[in-house]
């Protein structure tokens, strides 16, 4: 008893020092509040920052920092304060939570976490108006940055749903414009986590956005250039589930396997892209030229040859019904035949000098496919020519193979001259092209030149008053 009375004015003392601290703390916070109240954002960011300091273990403080930071970033006017307000104050608000969680969601709770939200909405907008410019402007930079805004929704929006604040597990909108923005700013990377994200979860929807088909395609194509067959698959096989109309996923595998030189599996996306509908029709001249390709550049077995040589000419043959002046179909045709009669002149040349009866068979045969192959070469030059000069020219060249191969020499003759027309059209217009941007170029030589004379006159013209 003794000691305690004998001691009793140093603890005394050291009570009322807690005392005035406690207060002292208690006074700064109230002052950091009445700034932020007033807006005076420099003055309440230096005493909490000051604050802080001091007392690093404060919940009420980093939640007091978060709210100013939070100020400070929507306000235009005082964000030059800092690098990035709303990114500190995201920072502040995780640490408020993670000193004091029960503290932090008795304040926040009564406003529905406002200030969580507000740090959302910000980050989002500044990434939309961003990702605008970019669309705008065609600006890899602006999506770059509204990568980094997304990027920054993202982990706020994950943040909320965490703590229970709110917001889906998936924030659907916050992905497909993450996606986007890493796609047209050209970071494969951060595409590929994010669309992955959209795919896996076979997310086709997001917001007023109805349609993720974009991303889907993205991914499918990716995966086809860096020739990933796994994921190629995978992608292509989702893309064309989740969107069973679009015919993106089906072509994605027509260029896969034509790259691949599978043409089983080929031809089996062409016929199932070929029946969802009369659209896709436009597709099919891309399909015999596929097939005329497997046919005469890949050397298929006999089967298979026979097969796709009947479905060829009969395709083409039909197209032509409902594509009469299509000179692609024609001259494709007119060169089917030629292989055909190729065919059957090796076959005549193959056998013995006493099967002359058999092999006049073959010759006659492969005479009457390059009279076919004749009709839909002359329909290119007769008919058409005007509608693709390439494709005259390469006729003309077909029909004097074939005339001489049935030893007509006066149609020869008469295709040759056409033939040196038109090269000499083609070298004419190719003369003058050459003069006329040679014209062009010493016009703006000329120009140029004047121009920089005159800025030479006007940058000397003040020397003279020296």
């Amino acid at each position: 008893m003794k000691r305690f009375i004998k001691n009793k004015k140093p603890i005394l003392f050291c009570i009322g020092f807690l005392f005035l601290a406690v207060l002292a703390k208690a006074q700064d916070l109230s002052r950091a509040r009445a700034l932020l109240e007033q807006k005076e954002y420099a003055m309440a960011r230096e005493a909490i920052d000051s604050f802080i300091s001091v007392d690093p273990v404060s919940a009420e403080a980093w939640l007091l920092k978060s709210h100013i930071y939070t100020a400070m970033g929507n306000d235009a006017t005082a964000r030059y304060l800092v690098a990035d307000a709303r990114q500190d104050a995201f920072q502040s608000l995780q640490k408020a939570v993670q000193l004091n969680m029960g503290y932090v969601n008795s304040q926040l709770r009564p406003e529905n976490y406002r200030i969580a939200f507000e740090l959302y909405d910000g980050f989002t907008n500044d990434g939309l108006n961003l990702f605008n410019a970019g669309v705008e402007r065609n600006d890899k930079n602006s999506y770059k940055d509204a990568l980094t805004s997304f990027k920054k929704a993202g982990q706020v929006s994950g943040f909320i749903y965490r703590n229970g604040w709110g917001l889906p597990a998936i924030d659907t909108v916050n992905l497909y414009y993450t996606s986007l923005s890493a796609i047209n700013a050209d970071k494969e990377e951060d595409a590929e986590f994010y669309a992955k994200k959209i795919v896996d979860n076979n997310i086709t929807t997001a917001g007023l956005q109805t349609n993720l088909e974009s991303v889907y395609q993205w991914l499918a194509y990716h995966f086809k250039t860096k020739q990933d067959s796994v994921n190629f698959n995978r992608y292509a096989t989702a893309g064309a589930k989740a969107f069973p109309v679009s015919d993106y996923f089906i072509l994605s595998y027509i260029d896969w396997y034509r790259q691949q030189k599978n043409y089983t599996e080929l031809f089996k996306q062409y016929q199932q892209l070929l029946k969802t509908g009369d659209v896709n029709q436009q597709y099919r001249l891309a399909y015999y030229k596929d097939m005329y390709n497997f046919l005469y550049q890949n050397k298929p077995d006999t089967t298979a040859s026979k097969q796709y040589q009947e479905e060829l000419a009969r395709g083409l043959t039909a197209y032509l019904q409902q594509n009469k002046s299509n000179t692609d179909a024609r001259l494709l045709l007119g060169k089917f035949y030629i292989n055909r009669a190729t065919d059957q002149y090796r076959q005549a040349a193959a056998l013995q000098f006493k099967y002359i009866k058999l092999a006049t068979k073959y010759r006659n045969s492969a005479n009457s496919y390059i009279k076919r192959s004749n009709q839909y070469l002359l329909n290119v030059v007769n008919k058409y020519a005007a509608i693709s000069r390439s494709n005259y020219q390469e006729a003309l060249e077909l029909l004097i193979n074939n005339f001489r191969k049935l030893n007509m020499p006066k149609e020869v003759r008469k295709y040759q001259l056409l033939l040196s027309k038109s090269m000499a059209i083609a070298c004419i217009a190719l003369i003058f092209f050459l003069l006329l941007l040679n014209i062009i170029l010493i016009i703006g030589i000329l120009i140029f030149n004047c121009d920089a004379i005159k800025y030479t006159s006007l940058q000397a013209e003040p020397l003279k008053h020296l």
